[in-house]
């Protein structure tokens, strides 16, 4: 039996969590300085330490613009609903004694938030991926608790710790095949839009908690 493709019936914007995709490798693997970033101001950070700030941080932030933007919501720079966010208490990073800090990360009750806010329905819960299914077929969006490691070409090891927005998905007899997913940290373009992961990767980067978005 071939696959078939369930997906939402308009266009989804990509956004990275930082103002360069093309050069997601580089920062995030290779360790270049991201200072270094020709576009930083086009992302709404004040200034560069605000932006260096977000770029490990800002996948919820980026999640919530493409979900927003693509059910004809309003336009804001990344930066922006990162600060939103925040003033909702909900990204959540404690400094430690020795100045580094421990990642918590954001609450998916504040992401909800920001896009009922913008005027969508938005609800953080367990979800099983044969629920994505049905929520895709209805026409509306996943942000997907993930690892990050599902962005690069390594072993998956960990669960959690990152965000991608889900909006499509390959099927083969009843079951998830694939996912179709714009991931905001992915190394390559094709693991950043419209990635194709297949069902057991992404199983095991997945934590079970999502939120199901879509228009009111």
């Amino acid at each position: 039996m071939s696959a078939s493709l369930i997906t939402v019936p308009y266009c989804v914007p990509y956004y990275a969590q930082i103002a360069s995709p093309w050069l997601a490798n580089a920062f995030f693997e290779k360790g270049l300085n991201r200072a270094l970033d020709p576009h930083w101001g086009e992302s709404g950070a004040y200034t560069l330490e605000e932006y260096l700030y977000w770029t490990n941080r800002a996948c919820g932030a980026a999640c919530v613009k493409m979900a927003v933007e693509a059910l004809g919501g309003e336009r804001q720079p990344l930066i922006e609903w990162a600060r939103r966010g925040v003033r909702l208490g909900g990204y959540l990073s404690e400094k430690r004694p020795d100045g580094s800090r421990a990642e918590r990360g954001w609450l998916h009750t504040a992401l909800s938030e920001l896009i009922r806010r913008a005027g969508f329905f938005a609800e953080a819960r367990p979800l099983t991926l044969k629920e994505f299914l049905a929520i895709l077929a209805g026409g509306g969006m996943i942000i997907a608790s993930v690892s990050h490691e599902i962005g690069t070409n390594r072993t998956i090891t960990q669960r959690g710790g990152h965000l991608v927005l889900v909006f499509g998905a390959w099927v083969e007899e009843n079951d998830v095949a694939a996912l179709v997913l714009h991931n905001p940290s992915g190394r390559t373009p094709a693991l950043q839009v419209a990635a194709q992961i297949p069902a057991e990767r992404f199983a095991t980067a997945y934590t079970g908690r999502g939120i199901a978005i879509r228009s009111n």
